[in-house]
């Protein structure tokens, strides 16, 4: 089993793409808090320098790992199915799209109540008041599409290095929270009463995420859930421009 393992690191360039993605986003956190201790955000400049950032790490290394410039598509280190990228077809039939659907709405729907009792809980004592930051609703659909994107590329990378769908998929969770340990933005998130609602939904929707995935291996499913949740516990305020601090916690 070890020397599978050791093989299957040795031959394929997956963990150093992961390994990668991991370096970038630590240095890209660590830079955007460097920047907003010295007080250097300019605006609006820098707001759409980070969401720009953000689409190239989210989107584009998953898109370059399946198979984009310069190689052909989807003839890359990882296909559309091992990240949940599935379609109608054979292995897809409309009964298959029907169960997924399914599973990823009941499990949606248990983690909505315990996440509401939570919610009650933690807002229980007067003093003690969870509120979510202004977020425009387009923003939460573009912010959860990235998350899931990032996600799903940790998973297939990791099952295929691993070659175990469940080490890979638990795998690739932790080092999302390895991550988010690194993160500065997110660590501060945790001790800040009007931050610490947006990084205890995010933690909570990681962990349904790759349930759902281990459930359905569908990350459409995955994509609608995280959408659906957010947007009925966010409560989304007024459209404004991005929040480059807001940006660099996710």
């Amino acid at each position: 089993m070890l020397d599978q393992l050791t093989s299957r690191l040795a031959s394929s360039p997956l963990p150093l793409w992961v390994l990668a993605s991991v370096l970038a986003y630590l240095a890209g956190t660590s830079l955007a808090w460097h920047l907003r201790r010295r007080g250097s955000w300019r605006l609006p400049y820098d707001q759409w320098l980070v969401e720009v950032a953000r689409f190239l790490f989210y989107l584009g290394v998953p898109y370059l790992a399946l198979g984009g410039w310069p190689r052909q598509p989807y003839q890359g280190l990882l296909t559309p199915g091992d990240v949940g990228l599935v379609g109608p077809g054979s292995a897809w039939p409309a009964s298959r799209w029907l169960e997924a659907a399914g599973t990823g709405l009941g499990l949606g729907l248990v983690a909505l109540l315990v996440l509401l009792v939570a919610w009650n809980q933690a807002n229980r004592p007067a003093e003690s008041t969870l509120n979510y930051p202004s977020r425009p609703w387009w923003l939460l659909l573009v912010d959860g599409l990235y998350l899931e994107a990032h996600w799903a590329f940790y998973r297939g990378a990791l099952i295929i290095t691993l070659g175990d769908q469940y080490a890979g998929v638990f795998a690739g969770l932790g080092l999302v929270f390895v991550e988010w340990a690194t993160n500065p933005f997110w660590r501060e998130g945790w001790r800040q009463p009007s931050e610490a609602a947006s990084v205890w939904l995010r933690a909570a929707l990681v962990l349904l995420s790759a349930l759902l995935f281990l459930l359905t291996r569908n990350l459409w499913v995955c994509l609608g859930v995280h959408w659906l949740l957010t947007l009925a516990l966010w409560r989304p305020q007024r459209q404004q421009l991005p929040d480059p601090v807001q940006s660099a916690r996710v």
